[in-house]
């Protein structure tokens, strides 16, 4: 349908006038990402348990607030502060957040107007042809609500994989934390091991001198003494080099090497922690799972995005036209008078047409055209075929990936359970067995010695075996720390929350993705 009219430039300006204000306030739209920063941070908070999380609007931590921090030793609650709030790879992360808001932003914006304007200038002068047109593309009608569904899946996922990151962060510190102190420990255990094996040898020294012990028997305790030495060296570089990696996940640019680590490495920590009470409470707390689900959500309706795009491009708009004219001819009034007195065979006038008639003539004239216009792209070759596919693939991927995931969790909180007990036993059995026999084995040795009634041979060997043992003790309980900060990256909360909150009954995200795997 098509409608002719006669206009003029008032017609045409008008609709682009009451456009203008509508494109100013398009034009006002603003990216603010702190709500989103927000949610983030929440979630931060929820799975690692440190209240003081990193605000992209806020002032970074300054470097004098570090060194104050750190002076009077460094706790573990101050290394997750730091580590959350000061890591330059954590604040990183968190513009993907904002770069996930602005693509939101993006999607629910309609696609600009196109403006076309065609001037031609007839042969010999006169009026110009003048062609215009104002097209829109009026498939963001229904393919922006699709749009925003898939931006604001990818942006939950993004808030959620910062979450994950910012949880991982934390368990890392707090391992780096456990080991550089459990490394402070070895180093004082090796030297107090080194005051020990050089006791031995002034004790068999002056045995020698009193001619109960040979020469032998003090080169022999001298070899303790080297070796001791050597683990001495070995624990101190260990130790100066585990709080320069603890500095690394800190972000902090000083030397930590004389910091003081203040907190000492925990006890026993898993009993009363079953697999079975902390499978179901890992899927429901995992923020990596709950970003895979938000991946699957993104996947889904960006299917249906492909689908809604077979038809990339249909504008509408109106359409102006302005025929060409040309330039009335100069008249001659003197030829034109003969020719009229030659024609009627007396002087007559020349026709002259009054100012009246030439409006009239004028009105009867189409000076322009206005009508609407439409293009669209006719999907004949090109159907989208190849971007659906890749859509359903991607979507069947993801799937894939969340329930390969969520499968993947009962085991590794198994394996998580079973190394935590393992770890809680051995510190057991080094503090109560292995240690106390250790330690009873060398004063009877020693004793033995002293008396006469045994060799050197057997106190080296008893020192030795205890000597091992404290350093198995040590072993053990940072075995215990890092099995227990693994356990909770797997559970995805702090296990102290879990012994206050009972496990959820039931697990939603697996039925509702095998009702998409269905489809």
């Amino acid at each position: 349908m098509s409608c002719t009219a006669s206009v003029s430039w008032s017609v045409w300006i008008r609709p682009v006038g009451a456009v203008l204000p509508v494109l100013v306030l398009v034009a006002c739209v603003k990216v603010d990402p702190s709500a989103d920063f927000r949610l983030a941070r929440e979630a931060i908070r929820e799975s690692t348990g440190v209240r003081d999380v990193y605000a992209p609007e806020s002032d970074p931590i300054s470097e004098a607030e570090i060194n104050v921090t750190v002076q009077d030793g460094l706790a573990l609650d101050e290394a997750l502060r730091l580590a959350l709030v000061n890591n330059r790879g954590l604040q990183s992360d968190f513009l993907e957040i904002g770069i996930a808001r602005s693509d939101l932003v993006q999607s629910g914006l309609f696609s600009n107007p196109s403006l076309a304007l065609s001037v031609q200038f007839p042969e010999g002068g006169g009026r110009s042809n003048l062609q215009t047109s104002l097209a829109q593309n009026i498939v963001d009608l229904w393919q922006i609500p699709a749009r925003k569904r898939v931006a604001q899946s990818d942006l939950d996922q993004a808030v959620l994989r910062l979450a994950r990151l910012a949880n991982v962060l934390a368990i890392d510190a707090r391992r780096s934390y456990f080991a550089a102190v459990a490394a402070q420990d070895m180093l004082q255990v090796a030297q107090e091991n080194l005051q020990l094996v050089e006791k031995s040898v002034r004790t068999i020294r002056a045995q020698r001198e009193a001619g109960a012990a040979s020469q032998l028997d003090e080169n022999l305790a001298r070899g303790q003494v080297l070796n001791a030495q050597l683990a001495q060296i070995a624990a101190r570089l260990e130790a100066v080099n585990s709080k320069r990696r603890l500095a690394r996940l800190l972000s902090i640019e000083a030397d930590m090497a004389q910091v003081m680590l203040t907190d000492p490495l925990p006890g026993p920590l898993a009993e009363g922690l079953t697999a079975e009470a902390l499978v179901p409470a890992a899927r429901e707390h995992r923020l990596d799972l709950r970003a895979l689900d938000a991946g699957v959500r993104s996947a889904e309706s960006k299917v249906r995005l492909e689908y809604l795009d077979i038809f990339p491009e249909v504008s509408v708009g109106p359409f102006l036209e302005r025929g060409e004219r040309r330039a009335s001819p100069g008249r001659d009034v003197l030829a034109d008078t003969a020719r009229a007195s030659i024609a009627s065979g007396a002087l007559t006038a020349p026709d002259i047409q009054s100012r009246g008639q030439r409006r009239k003539e004028r009105r009867q004239e189409i000076d322009a055209i206005l009508g609407p216009a439409m293009t669209m792209t006719l999907p004949i070759f090109d159907q989208n075929q190849a971007q659906i596919a890749k859509a359903k693939y991607q979507y069947e991927q993801a799937v894939k990936s969340f329930e390969a995931s969520y499968l993947a969790i009962a085991q590794d909180i198994r394996m998580g359970v079973e190394r935590a007990n393992t770890a809680s036993r051995n510190v057991a059995f080094y503090r109560d067995e292995l240690l106390p026999q250790a330690q009873r084995n060398l004063d009877i040795a020693t004793s033995a010695f002293n008396a006469g009634g045994t060799s050197i041979l057997a106190v080296l060997e008893a020192q030795r075996s205890f000597l091992e043992a404290r350093r198995g003790l040590l072993t053990a309980r940072a075995e215990a720390a890092s099995a227990w900060a693994d356990l909770e990256l797997a559970v995805g909360v702090p296990l102290v929350e879990m012994r206050r909150t009972p496990a959820p009954a039931s697990q939603p995200l697996m039925s509702e993705i095998i009702g998409h795997s269905g489809q």
